[in-house]
């Protein structure tokens, strides 16, 4: 009789992403016990002392005394967990509508919705907006959130080429006129660090009558002038149909937001599954949000901080040759075949204390593995060198190495 568990026992003995030690050694180095204070630079395990080269603090807010200190202030007095409560029932308080305020004047709209995790925010939105008679194009390397929204809508679903223009018109150009179609795309790609073609997306669903549903999780905070993402960094705000986003990058906390016209937010206030049927975002949480919104929109010294330091680190990566694609943003992906960067990332810790992360497929393609680099705002020039230097250091040590490297115990 077939068990639907075969494929765990399966995976065990026959890893299409990595197999025997190879797992083991994955297995090791991407679940490695963390800090609770691990935003860094510096962080300190076990008293060693690290440097984190993979957080998403792209500004350095995570340990901002302000935004402990008003999340602090609610938790003494009420508690980790109030209000109790779904949004629609007893969960939505004062906190939550003036974050909606805050977030859709920050993203000049109508309206805003807050939900209680980023990834709620974009499935359920897709979910939400699409259904069986619709189409949703998505970009190929959209965020897997994304994807997981359209499979619940029960919509129509089709990829295009990551940023391929072209190839997105020829499916738009397939459907029928009468059926409505969404094309959702992220506006920083989070394993790629490049930026989709916004105003050529924009003229594209124009054209073809279709919405647009930017994911802006990486670029909100840390790209255009004020801060306020891909799609002001472009000039194409106010062509976008539906703003989407994430906390718990630049702005440090948790939660995600919709933001767009009016009637488009009410209707998922309304049937957002991810709204109505989960807890609503803490009241110690809205409040650190609301203070690191405010930190974020005056921000501009610290973004050009980032900015600089992902200069420097790119710069000298191409310089010596590391492969780091098309980024020309501060997400640095180094590739890699196979499980060359969980091997990497354990000799950087264990031989040299810099913690950088290895990503394989789901994230990247099946047979590569990458990895994720991010400067922040809070890196010194000396913490790039540093690990310029170390990842030099680990390459040569490789090359000159003869057979089959397993990464050591971290």
């Amino acid at each position: 009789m077939a068990d639907i568990f075969d494929k765990c026992v399966k995976f065990m003995r026959e890893s299409p992403i990595v197999k025997g030690q190879d797992r083991i050694a994955a297995k090791r180095v991407m679940y490695r016990p963390s800090p609770l204070n691990n935003a860094g630079p510096w962080i300190d395990i076990d008293g060693r002392r690290v440097l984190q080269f993979s957080t998403n603090d792209y500004l350095g807010l995570a340990n901002n005394p302000k935004i402990r200190d008003v999340a602090a202030k609610i938790v003494s007095k009420y508690g980790v967990s109030a209000p109790m409560g779904a949004r629609s029932l007893t969960g939505t308080i004062e906190l939550h509508t003036e974050l909606e305020r805050q977030f859709a004047d920050f993203k000049r709209t109508e309206d805003a919705l807050v939900f209680s995790n980023g990834a709620y925010a974009t499935m359920g939105a897709v979910a939400a907006l699409a259904g069986p008679r619709d189409l949703i194009v998505l970009d190929r390397y959209a965020h897997a959130s994304l994807l997981c929204g359209a499979r619940i809508s029960g919509a129509r679903i089709r990829f295009f080429r990551h940023n391929d223009v072209e190839d997105l018109e020829a499916i738009l150009m397939e459907a029928p006129r009468s059926q409505p179609r969404m094309v959702v795309v992220d506006g920083v790609y989070s394993m790629q660090g490049d930026i989709a073609p916004l105003p050529e997306l924009c003229d594209l669903c124009e054209k073809h009558g279709a919405r647009l549903i930017v994911d802006d999780a990486h670029g909100t905070g840390v790209c255009g002038e004020n801060g306020r993402g891909t799609a002001e960094m472009l000039g194409v705000e106010e062509r976008v149909d539906l703003h989407l986003g994430t906390c718990s990058k630049a702005l440090a906390t948790i939660g995600g937001f919709a933001a767009g016209a009016a009637d488009v937010i009410e209707y998922l206030q309304f049937c957002a599954p991810t709204m109505l049927f989960t807890k609503a975002m803490p009241a110690c949480v809205a409040a650190a949000t609301l203070e690191a919104l405010k930190i974020l929109r005056g921000a501009h010294d610290l973004r050009k901080t980032l900015w600089r330091n992902k200069e420097l680190l790119q710069g000298e990566l191409r310089k010596r040759g590391f492969d780091i694609g098309e980024t020309c943003t501060p997400i640095t992906p180094i590739r890699g075949n196979g499980s060359d960067a969980v091997h990497m990332s354990a000799d950087l810790y264990n031989e040299h204390n810099v913690w950088a992360s290895a990503v394989l497929y789901p994230a990247v393609p099946i047979g590569t593995s990458t990895l994720r680099v991010i400067p922040t705002a809070a890196h010194a020039p000396e913490d790039i060198d540093y690990f310029l230097d170390a990842l030099s250091d680990i390459r040569n040590n490789n090359s000159n190495a003869s057979g089959e490297k397993v990464a050591p115990a971290s």
